[in-house]
């Protein structure tokens, strides 16, 4: 496939993880507060954690099955291990890189399957993002009645659904140029399918749901009350946060975000950051398992079968060790 990318790309996504290895390996430089955040982490439930890292993963899942019913009601039919593993792919990219390239490889790796290209795919991908923009849309003003959260954004996501059905109104009654018919295949088709819209946006509540469950999981690993509360708050504090991030993962700025939106509601701010931390690092590392399994599943033509079952082995073991260590002598 041909690369998408110039080397200033690269360039960039090398910098950004060659900041975050020095600043993980030596927390101090982030100042005496970070660092003494990092330590409170100790104190955290490790089976909090493993749970939110599910949770997390499965978000990616329900990710991968929105798109696949979006392609599906677009005319791209698609497996559900091959749609996970492309979707997969670009979650573990976004999780190392900035600027969401993982996303555009994700349209990429799509793309290569689809009729219509990624034309098609993305705006496969906008309806997807439209459905979101609903439940996001719904959490934020849980947020704003509570006070923690701006109200603009409410109004941003009601132009955003606005121009969204006025484009699938268009491309059910007009004649567009062929680039433009392509990016509203999806569009068109799920204005036309209730009940493939209503699988796209049942997926994408879903996989909101499972975020905000995994938000719950890190506020009680670390003991905080009403832990499903205070992720109702952090969770669209987040999602704003990640417009357009500018660092692999969105590191810090979504460990900020998630920092000032539990000081706003009476958290201290050592505690506070302390889950900021920790949702960034269990995000990122489910993400990069996730991707880890996506390139292990779509590269089944390029391995021989015993080389994935080995490679798949060994990240069971891996896992099981890492799970037995963490969760298990605490319980025993």
């Amino acid at each position: 496939m041909r690369s998408h990318y110039s080397t200033r790309h690269m360039v960039t996504a090398g910098l950004s993880l060659a900041v975050l290895a020095g600043l993980c390996a030596s927390p101090s430089l982030l100042g005496g507060r970070v660092g003494s955040a990092i330590a409170g982490l100790g104190a955290a439930s490790p089976a909090w954690l493993w749970a939110a890292g599910l949770a997390f993963a499965g978000t990616s899942v329900c990710g991968a099955l929105a798109w696949r019913a979006a392609l599906r009601a677009a005319g791209t039919p698609l497996g559900i291990a091959d749609a996970g593993a492309r979707y997969g792919i670009g979650c573990g990219l976004n999780a190392v890189a900035p600027a969401h390239i993982g996303s555009a490889v994700r349209i990429a790796l799509f793309g290569r399957v689809s009729a219509g290209g990624c034309w098609t795919v993305g705006g496969a991908a906008a309806a997807v993002g439209v459905t979101r923009i609903v439940w996001l849309g719904a959490l934020v003003a849980i947020g704003s009645a509570a006070g923690v959260l701006p109200a603009w954004p409410l109004f941003a996501a009601g132009a955003v659904v606005v121009a969204a059905a006025a484009a699938a109104c268009t491309a059910r009654r007009v004649a567009l140029p062929r680039r433009l018919d392509q990016i509203l295949v999806a569009f068109r088709a799920l204005a036309s399918s209730p009940r493939d819209l209503a699988v796209v946006a049942a997926w994408a509540l879903l996989g909101a749901a499972t975020k905000v469950a995994a938000a719950a999981a890190i506020v009680a690993a670390l003991g905080i009350d009403h832990p499903l509360r205070a992720a109702l708050i952090l969770v669209p504090a987040v999602e704003l946060a990640a417009v357009m991030p500018l660092t692999p993962g969105n590191v810090g700025v979504a460990s900020a975000a998630v920092a000032l939106a539990l000081g706003a509601q009476g958290i201290g701010s050592g505690t506070a950051l302390s889950v900021g931390i920790a949702f960034a690092a269990v995000e990122l590392l489910t993400a990069v398992a996730v991707g880890l399994a996506g390139g292990l599943l779509l590269s089944g033509r390029l391995c021989r079968p015993y080389v994935r079952l080995a490679a798949a082995g060994a990240a069971s073991l891996g896992l099981a060790a890492a799970f037995g260590a963490t969760v298990l002598p605490p319980v025993v």
